[in-house]
């Protein structure tokens, strides 16, 4: 059985520690000032010290730890193998009479030396500052130990990423670039992907959870994966990796021809992947740039691919040439093209069936619908809808949006639209989701869209209804704009006012609950746990102006003037015809304020049932500063100085504007 010398030469050791020792020694300094002497600086303040110290044991929510963690470990073995990428310097050390795994072997050996050292002596530093200075509770010695190891880790896996960069590149600017986009080309690339994907795919969600997304995650050490999992297999693929890179790299040094140092790719047989691949990446950014300054045209989509592809080939084989004349060479993208033609004809075309899926009702548990998707609800059947009406209204809806696919995406660029998240979690345990941009008339006058929210079993996802009444301290109810608020805290109003409050929600209609009305005022609930039915300690919520049993709750009990505005809090109000105008000048705080030169039509309001009237039906301006499509708008003129701006459609203002 060989000894571990004969792996190993101390000499090649004792010269790289002699030579790059600096490297090390600027690392601990890195670690030292952005660790303990901060600790120590704020020593005479335990809040401040507490959670510092938290924040870097935590090595994600320190920026300064995951950075050093990239930069030295590939600057160590950039420095410590730049003989490789030297012709004169690689011919003479491999004339030692040393074999090229005992030289190999040797630097490595050193490179890890010199990285581990500085984390080591910080780990003991760190260790003195938990037992002297930590006071808190949040940090145990466990993660004193994680951060040790996990800091470690990180550290190697660049290293030796940047090791096997630098045996298929023989110059050391393309290893320290080629390190980088290897630590970050599984996320990038996934990213990129799934951007396209979206642009290509009717209804693709690219903020689903995949196989493919959660590996990218996974597989890179500078998210913070690697410190929230718990799943020990994810510490086994790192370990893995670590071999693997190290058994490739070392295979790849033996083989490595000594003449090829100073060439972008060393190793003939990787030129065509290093090509391809830069092309393929240059394809997906060329697509969705043209595709955003293109307004998502499909034409402007490949013809980014197309461009981004061309231009990304004719780079990659300039830095293999080193030269620019590299033109004549293009015909080897033909096949490259040919593939991606092929692979996006499938899928614009929908061969593989994507766009088209929609689940068997008898196969479906229960459905999501909502604005966006968060996907955790489906997995965990949070506000889920189960009744068979509401399943079939959402397939019903899923299916007309499909049936009306052209219609959706060749709809003006000007055109307003509503963003909507479908989800189905089958019977099976599979979960099928989809997103689209719909037009928004075809939201406001749909009729299943009508059925999901007047149902009770929507309505009752509202998060009131998960309130334990016990766990309520307090309501609070506020009218911002006229300084108008009252706090209740008795029990028993407190109970009154929830009931009214879900008699209401349950009572909306659809076009209630769509509506743009401004609420009179905001209702705050506050709970003694932080439970109290959600996530939080405080539930908002709005009184509408369609809530008649909160509004009746209010009168009965005296606080009605506190909680909305009344008429004379006004002094007077003003309505002026905007229909003349363009979209493009009808921003409302413009208008606003320059009343008396907008052209159109004015009326001056100072009756006070007149003045109800407006209250109750204007619209509510912090939807959009634009008020494309709006005709009139409306400006309340309170008796404290301040204005409530509003606007109409021509189909919503009271009758007695329409007859000035």
């Amino acid at each position: 059985m060989k000894s571990a010398i004969s792996y190993f030469n101390k000499r090649i050791i004792r010269e790289d520690l002699k030579r790059f020792w600096g490297i090390g020694a600027l690392y601990f300094l890195a670690l030292i000032f952005t660790g303990p002497i901060m600790f120590l600086i704020s020593s005479n303040e335990s809040d401040m010290i507490n959670f510092n110290i938290e924040r870097y044991f935590n090595i994600y929510s320190h920026g300064f730890q995951i950075t050093f963690s990239v930069i030295f470990p590939i600057l160590l073995a950039t420095l410590i193998f730049r003989y490789i990428q030297v012709k004169s310097s690689a011919g003479m050390i491999h004339s030692f009479p040393f074999t090229r795994n005992i030289l190999f072997n040797s630097h490595i050996l050193s490179n890890l030396i010199i990285i581990s050292i500085p984390v080591f002596i910080n780990f003991i530093i760190m260790f003195l500052v938990y037992k002297g200075l930590y006071t808190g509770e949040k940090i145990v010695m466990s993660d004193v130990y994680k951060w040790f190891f996990i800091t470690l880790l990180i550290n190697y896996t660049v290293l030796f990423m940047t090791v096997f960069a630098g045996m298929i590149s023989g110059v050391s600017f393309i290893q320290s670039v080629l390190s980088l986009i290897f630590l970050f080309l599984p996320l990038g690339l996934t990213g990129l992907v799934l951007m396209a994907l979206d642009n290509i795919l009717f209804g693709f969600v690219p903020e689903a959870d995949t196989f493919i997304k959660d590996f990218a995650f996974k597989a890179i050490p500078v998210t913070n994966q690697l410190y929230k999992e718990k799943n020990i297999m994810i510490i086994i693929w790192y370990i893995i990796l670590l071999f693997i890179l190290f058994f490739v790299s070392k295979y790849l040094y033996n083989k490595r021809n000594l003449e090829t140092a100073g060439d972008s790719i060393t190793f003939d047989i990787l030129k065509p992947l290093f090509k391809y691949g830069v092309a393929f990446c240059t394809m997906i950014i060329g697509g969705l740039y043209f595709s955003a300054i293109g307004r998502e045209s499909s034409f402007w989509l490949y013809f980014g691919f197309f461009i981004g592809a061309v231009f990304g080939y004719i780079i990659a084989e300039m830095i293999i040439e080193k030269s620019i004349w590299v033109f004549n060479k293009l015909w080897g993208l033909l096949p490259f093209i040919i593939i991606a033609g092929l692979f996006f004809a499938i899928v614009d075309f929908d061969l593989i069936g994507y766009e088209k899926r929609l689940p068997k009702i008898s196969k479906i548990e229960s459905v999501y619908f909502d604005s966006y998707l968060e996907e955790i609800r489906l997995k965990n059947d949070y506000g889920l809808l189960h009744s068979e009406s509401n399943i079939k209204a959402v397939r019903n809806l899923h299916k007309m949006i499909i049936d009306n696919k052209s219609e959706i995406q060749n709809m003006p660029v000007e055109e307003s639209r509503k963003h909507i998240s479908i989800g189905y979690k089958l019977k099976n345990g599979k979960i099928l989701v989809r997103e689209y941009n719909i037009p928004k008339k075809m939201f406001n006058n749909n009729p299943y869209i009508r059925e999901i929210y007047e149902s009770h079993e929507y309505k009752k996802r509202n998060k009131i209804f998960k309130v334990d009444v016990d766990k309520i301290s307090d309501i609070s109810i506020y009218v911002n704009i006229i300084n108008k608020n009252i706090v209740i805290s008795d029990k028993d109003k407190v109970r009154e006012l929830v009931e009214a409050l879900k008699k209401d929600i349950l009572n909306e209609t659809y076009d209630e609950i769509i509506s743009t009305k401004e609420p009179w005022a905001e209702i705050n609930i506050r709970c003694i746990s932080e439970i109290c039915g959600t996530k939080r300690q405080t539930l908002y919520l709005n009184f509408k102006k369609s809530y008649k049993e909160l509004e009746k709750w209010f009168k009965e009990n005296g606080y009605y003037e506190k909680v909305r505005v009344m008429p004379d809090d006004i002094k007077y109000a003003v309505v002026k015809d905007i229909q003349e105008l363009k979209d493009v000048e009808k921003n409302i705080y413009k208008i606003a304020d320059n009343l008396e030169m907008i052209r159109g039509k004015k009326v001056e309001i100072r009756d006070k049932n007149k003045i109800e009237e407006l209250l109750r039906t204007y619209n509510a301006s912090y939807r959009s500063s634009y008020l494309k499509n709006k005709k009139y708008i409306v400006v309340f003129y309170l008796k404290n100085g301040e204005m409530i701006v509003g606007s109409y459609f021509d189909d919503d203002v009271p009758n007695f504007i329409k007859s000035y």
